[in-house]
C-alpha cells in the first residue's frame, strides 16, 4: 500500500519498546538462507489426493465476563478471564480489536504513543515522511465494510489514510478498548494464559490475559547491510526510517541505496534539492507506473487474479507493461532477472523519467567504500556526501522470550496468524503482501475472532503444518529465499481466507449420512473432516480399519473394496452405525508407473480392479440405500480422464473409465439419486511416490494443487440444490476441460510438447520403463 520501503504495507502500531518489524522488500543482502520445515509422516494413502485442509466447527466458547479496560492494579495482575490483548494501534491492531468486539469479545488494546494510528503518525518514532503516498489504490487498499471518500484521489496521502484509520476506529468503539502511552515491555505465558509487564503514564503495572494478539506492526528497527559494505565512509549516513523532508539534504551529493518504494520515493524528492542524487540498485528491478491502461495499474493485477494463476497473470502482466512502456529515452535501472509478479512491486511514474532525463543518476550496487567515494560493482567511482540506506527493517519481538517466538521472518504460522498448535497467541500483520495490507490484517483479524469466539476451530497440528508448509513451499518457488515465511500474494491469501471463514459457521451437511471411500488417506482425512465440521454424520471405508477409536475423527471400516464379500459386509455395518445413507464419495484410488506401450501386468490390473471396478463394486452396494433416500453418487476421477498423459496409462484410463461408468450410471438411476463426477488435477500425496520412484514423474507436466480447493468444490456439488454432472476444482481445471473435450488435437499437441522438453531435459534418462519413448523423441530429433 505506501510508499515507505517496507511497502507501507506494514500494518502495526507502537505498543512495545522495541515493537515487531517485518523485513523490508528491499533486503540489503538477500543472503539469509529459507529455513527448512517439515510436516509429519503421512498415513497409508488410498486416495488421489494430497495436502490436508482446515477442520471448521464449534468449540466450547471461552468465558468473556470480564472489561478489559478496566480492573488494573498498580503492584499485581488482574486475572482478566477471556480477555484478549492487543498490542499496536495501527491498522492492523484496529482491525483486530474492532473484529474482537464484532464477536462479543472483551478487548483490552496497548498502544505506547497518545494515539491511533500506527506508522501513519508523522512522529519521530515511526517511518513516515512528509510525502508519503499510497502505492496500492483506494479500493484495493479499503476495509471492507468502511469504503474511502469518493472524492479522494486513486492513491491518497499518508495524512489522509491516518484520518481514515481514525475514522474507522471511531466509527467502530476501537479508541474506547486502548490505553495510549503504555508500553508492553515483556509478556510471559502462565496457567491463566498471559501475564503482561506494561509500563504506563501511572508506572509499570501487571496484567493477566487469556489471549495475546502482536499486532504492532514491523517499520521500526532500521536493518542496514549485513555484512558491512567493504570500507569507511567519512561523510554522513542515515536509514530511510529518520527521512521527514528532502530540506535537510538541500545542496548535497545524495547517494540513495534501495530499489523500493521508499528509495524511489526519497530520490524523487531529493532531486529538486540535492546538489545529484545517485540511485544504487543492487539487482534489477519492475518500476511500474501508477496507472496503466487509463486505470491504477493494481486493478488490472486485481482482476486478472481472479481469473488466472499467478504464472499466467505475470505473462500476460508483463507483455501489457511492454505494450504500454512510455518511458522516455535514455539511462535506465537495470532489468529485472525475476518475472513482476516475483517481487514486491515498485510503483513511481516520476524516477523512470528523472533517471532517462539526468536528474538521478543510476548506479550498480556497492562494490566499497573509500573515504568520500564509494566503488560501484561496474568499477565506476563516485563522490557523495551522505548516503540514505532504504535496506528495509528487522524482524523482531522484543517482548516475548525465543522460545515462543525465535524469529518472525522465518515462523511457519498456520494462515500467517496462529503458530502451529497454539491458540494462545496470535500474529495480525506479520506478512509481506503484494497489495494492500488493510484487506490482509482484516481478513486475519476475522479469523482471531472467531477462533476466539468458538466459531471456528483450527486444525489439528499435524494437517494445519502441512496447510502452512505447502503454503511456505509455493512461496519459495514464487519469491526464492526472500522471506518466503512472510510472503503472500494478496489475492490468492483473500480468497483462501473467505473459504475458511465462510466455512466456519456453516452447518449445511447437517443431518446427512455419508460413506467416504479410502477414508484413510491424506484426501479422505481431509474431506471426512470438512463433513463432519458441517454437521454430516461420516463412516470411512478403508484397507485399513480403525484400530482403536481415538485413532481417527471418524469411524473407518476395514474394507478390500475390490471383494464384493468384503463390501457386502462393510456396507452393512456403515449403514448401521449411520441408519442408512444419504451419500457416497468414491474417493480410494491407486497410482503408478504404467506406460501404455507395454502389456498390462499386475500394477494395470490392480489399479482398474481399484480405481474403476471397486467404485462400481461400492456404488451398485450402496445404491438401494441411496435410491430410498433420493441421495447421491460423487467419483473422483483425474484431470487425466480428459487430458491423458503418457507413462501413467493404467490410471488415466481407469479414471477415465469411471468418468463413463458415472455417465452410464446417471442415465439409469438419475430420477432418484443425483450424480456427479470431480475432476482434480494433481494432488501432492504418497499415491505419486511409486510413480517417481520409477523416475516416471509428471510433476512439471499436470500443475498440483491444494487439496483444500479439491474439498471446497466436492462441498459445493453435494450442497448445491441440483447434483452437478461435471466438476472441475480450479479454473485452470476448466480450461483443460474443456481444451480435452472440444479440442483433443490441441491438447494432444499441448502434452507432446511439454513431454518432449522433459525428454531434451534428460528427466526420464535410466527410467527403464520410459526407454521406448525416450528412443523414439531422441531418433525423431536426428
Amino acid at each position: 500500500m505506501g510508499a515507505r520501503e517496507a511497502g507501507r504495507e506494514a500494518a502495526g502500531g507502537d505498543g512495545v519498546a522495541s515493537p515487531v518489524t517485518a523485513a523490508d522488500r528491499e533486503d540489503p543482502a538477500d543472503r539469509s538462507a529459507p529455513e527448512t520445515t517439515g510436516g509429519t509422516p503421512d498415513r497409508s494413502v488410498t486416495a488421489d489426493a494430497g495436502h490436508d485442509m482446515t477442520a471448521t466447527g464449534g468449540t466450547p466458547d471461552r468465558s468473556v465476563t470480564a472489561d478489559a479496560g478496566r480492573g488494573r492494579t498498580a503492584t499485581g495482575g488482574t486475572p482478566n478471564r477471556g480477555v484478549t490483548a492487543v498490542v499496536g494501534g495501527g491498522a492492523a491492531g484496529i482491525a483486530a480489536a474492532k473484529a474482537l468486539i464484532e464477536a462479543g469479545l472483551p478487548v483490552l488494546g496497548v498502544e505506547r504513543a497518545a494515539s491511533l494510528g500506527g506508522l501513519w503518525r508523522l512522529d519521530a518514532d515511526t517511518a513516515s515522511y512528509e510525502g508519503l503516498r499510497l502505492n496500492t489504490s483506494k479500493p484495493r487498499t479499503e476495509f471492507s465494510d468502511f469504503p474511502m471518500p469518493a472524492g479522494w484521489p486513486d492513491y491518497p496521502s499518508r495524512a489522509q489514510l491516518l484520518e481514515y484509520l481514525r475514522s474507522y476506529a471511531d466509527r467502530f468503539g476501537v479508541g474506547e478498548r486502548f490505553r495510549f502511552g503504555t508500553t508492553l515491555e515483556s509478556a510471559r505465558r502462565t496457567g491463566d494464559g498471559w501475564e503482561l509487564e506494561l509500563t504506563g503514564p501511572e508506572g509499570p503495572y501487571r496484567e493477566t490475559v487469556e489471549h495475546l494478539v502482536v499486532a504492532n506492526g514491523h517499520n521500526h528497527e532500521p536493518r542496514l547491510p549485513e555484512p558491512p559494505y567493504p570500507g569507511t565512509f567519512t561523510g554522513t549516513e542515515s536509514h530511510a526510517h529518520d527521512y521527514v523532508t528532502p530540506a535537510g539534504l538541500a545542496g548535497r551529493r545524495v547517494l540513495v541505496v534501495g530499489t523500493g518504494n521508499s528509495a524511489m520515493d526519497i530520490a524523487a524528492e531529493l532531486s529538486g534539492h540535492a546538489s545529484a542524487v545517485l540511485l544504487s540498485a543492487r539487482r534489477g528491478v519492475w518500476v511500474l507506473p501508477k496507472r496503466l491502461l487509463g486505470r491504477p495499474s493494481d486493478q488490472l493485477n486485481g482482476a486478472l487474479a481472479a481469473l488466472l494463476p499467478w504464472r499466467v497473470r505475470q505473462v500476460v502482466s508483463q507483455a501489457v507493461l511492454r505494450v504500454a512502456d512510455r518511458k522516455p529515452a535514455g539511462p535506465r535501472l537495470p532489468a529485472p532477472r525475476e518475472g513482476v509478479l516475483q517481487d514486491h512491486p515498485t510503483l513511481s511514474d516520476s524516477v523512470p523519467r528523472l533517471i532517462a532525463e539526468g536528474k538521478v543518476l543510476a548506479r550498480q550496487g556497492i562494490a566499497r567504500l573509500d573515504g568520500p567515494r564509494v566503488h560501484f560493482a561496474d568499477g565506476r567511482v563516485d563522490e557523495v556526501d551522505h548516503i540514505v540506506w532504504c535496506t528495509g527493517y528487522r524482524a523482531v519481538t522484543p517482548f516475548l522470550d525465543t522460545a515462543t517466538m525465535p524469529d518472525p521472518a522465518s515462523a511457519l504460522l498456520y494462515r500467517h496468524v496462529f503458530p502451529i498448535g497454539d491458540d494462545t497467541i496470535s500474529y495480525v500483520g506479520l506478512m509481506q503482501s503484494t497489495g494492500s495490507a488493510l484487506p490482509v490484517v482484516e481478513a486475519q483479524s476475522r479469523l482471531v475472532a472467531a477462533v476466539r469466539a468458538g466459531t471456528h476451530r483450527l486444525p489439528d497440528p499435524a494437517t494445519a503444518r502441512r496447510i502452512a508448509s505447502a503454503e511456505l513451499d509455493a512461496a519459495r518457488d514464487r519469491w526464492g529465499g526472500r522471506r518466503p515465511h512472510m510472503r503472500i500474494d494478496v489475492d490468492q491469501y483473500l480468497r483462501v481466507m473467505d473459504r475458511e471463514l465462510r466455512a466456519a459457521p456453516s452447518r449445511a451437511l447437517a443431518g446427512r449420512r455419508i460413506l467416504v471411500t479410502g477414508a484413510a488417506g491424506t484426501f479422505g482425512r481431509a474431506m471426512s473432516a470438512r463433513f463432519t465440521a458441517q454437521g454430516a454424520r461420516v463412516v470411512g471405508l478403508d484397507i485399513v480399519g480403525t484400530a482403536h477409536p481415538g485413532d481417527s475423527e471418524i469411524p473407518i471400516i476395514a474394507c478390500d473394496i475390490t471383494s464384493q464379500e468384503s463390501v457386502d459386509a462393510a456396507v452393512a455395518e456403515a449403514a448401521d452405525l449411520l441408519g442408512g445413507i444419504d451419500l457416497l464419495v468414491n474417493n480410494a484410488g491407486r497410482g503408478g508407473p504404467a506406460p501404455a506401450e507395454l502389456a498390462p501386468g499386475e500394477e494395470v490390473e490392480a489399479q482398474l480392479r481399484l480405481n474403476l471396478l471397486g467404485a462400481w463394486r461400492v456404488t451398485a452396494t450402496v445404491m438401494p440405500h441411496l435410491v430410498r433416500t433420493r441421495g447421491r453418487v460423487v467419483f473422483i476421477a483425474s484431470r487425466m480422464a480428459l487430458l491423458p498423459l503418457p507413462l501413467a496409462a493404467a490410471y488415466g484410463v481407469s479414471k477415465r473409465a469411471l468418468a463413463a461408468y458415472a455417465d452410464a450410471l446417471r442415465l439409469e438411476v438419475g430420477t432418484h439419486v443425483g450424480v456427479t463426477t470431480v475432476y482434480p488435477s494433481m494432488v501432492r500425496s504418497p499415491i505419486h511416490d511409486s510413480t517417481r520412484q520409477a523416475g516416471l514423474s509428471l510433476d512439471a507436466v499436470s500443475r498440483p494443487e491444494p487439496v483444500e480447493g479439491v474439498v471446497d468444490a466436492i462441498v459445493r456439488a453435494v450442497t448445491a440444490r441440483r447434483a452437478p454432472r461435471d466438476v472441475a476444482t480450479t479454473a485452470r481445471g476448466r480450461v483443460e476441460m474443456m481444451v480435452g473435450r472440444h479440442a483433443p488435437s490441441l491438447a494432444d499437441r499441448l502434452v507432446r510438447r511439454t513431454v518432449a522438453a522433459r525428454v531434451a531435459a534428460g528427466d526420464f534418462a535410466g527410467a527403464p520403463l520410459a526407454a521406448g519413448m525416450v528412443s523414439r523423441h531422441r531418433s525423431r530429433g536426428r
